[in-house]
């Protein structure tokens, strides 16, 4: 994730609204209300409706691989109140200290804001690593689209269960490799490969157990160049 400076003020700025601009991923104005079972998965449903009471979700996050120096931090939601009309109050701390960046609060939410944070930052990140020399500042846009554009045709959806709070979960794992037939990935080939995995569930409280994005070394048995995880920890009521 994103950690200058101006990646930080454009990450909270998109933060600030809980959405990114990441529903309507085909952007094909003859087919503008037809998504595929990942777009569905990922933005529309209501994630947050096995949530009956005010909730603190914490996330461990791990940033690791032999391309930079890696950290650990954590990311909290919060749900602060449940509307009659299902809805939530809600709020968001994402990574702590100096790392940590304002989000406000918002008072009628039906999303966990973690999978549209998490992957604005990605592709803030992207740019980054692409254009190191800062001449190419909106790249960020063109890695969004080709995200989207896999969702949109090229995510596989599968079944998964996964173990959480000492029981099983049912869910589903979304995968998938947007860079991978990039007609551009020349601009950025050592992180064409880079896959992308979301384990979510409608059972789960905020709906989101793991993201997970690696980008594989050079050979078979090489360490990731890059691999984040952030990961539901703990499920606690608000007292």
């Amino acid at each position: 994730m994103v950690m200058t400076t101006d990646g930080l003020v454009r990450l909270c700025l998109a933060a600030m609204l809980f959405v990114s601009g990441w529903v309507g991923a085909a952007d094909d104005p003859e087919d503008p209300v037809t998504f595929s079972e990942a777009e569905t998965r990922l933005w529309m449903t209501d994630q947050l409706k096995s949530i009956e009471q005010p909730i603190t979700l914490t996330y461990a996050f791990e940033k690791s691989g032999s391309l930079e120096p890696g950290f650990k931090d954590s990311v909290t939601f919060n749900v602060t109140g449940v509307n009659t009309d299902g809805s939530k109050a809600a709020s968001l701390q994402f990574f702590t200290g100096e790392r940590n960046f304002p989000v406000p609060p918002v008072e009628s939410t039906t999303v966990n804001p973690i999978l549209k944070v998490y992957l604005q930052g990605d592709v803030y990140e992207m740019n980054r690593l692409t254009d190191p020399d800062g001449s190419a500042r909106e790249r960020w846009r063109y890695f969004q689209r080709r995200i989207k554009f896999a969702l949109s045709e090229g995510a596989s959806v599968e079944p998964k269960k996964f173990e959480f709070g000492g029981q099983e979960w049912s869910g589903f794992e979304v995968v998938f490799r947007p860079y991978i037939n990039d007609p551009r990935r020349e601009l950025f080939e050592q992180l064409a490969g880079k896959e992308y995995r979301f384990q979510i569930s409608d059972e789960l409280p905020g709906y989101v157990f793991r993201i997970e994005t690696t980008v594989p070394g050079a050979g078979e048995s090489a360490e990731p160049l890059l691999r984040e995880t952030l990961q539901l920890v703990s499920a606690e009521p608000r007292g």
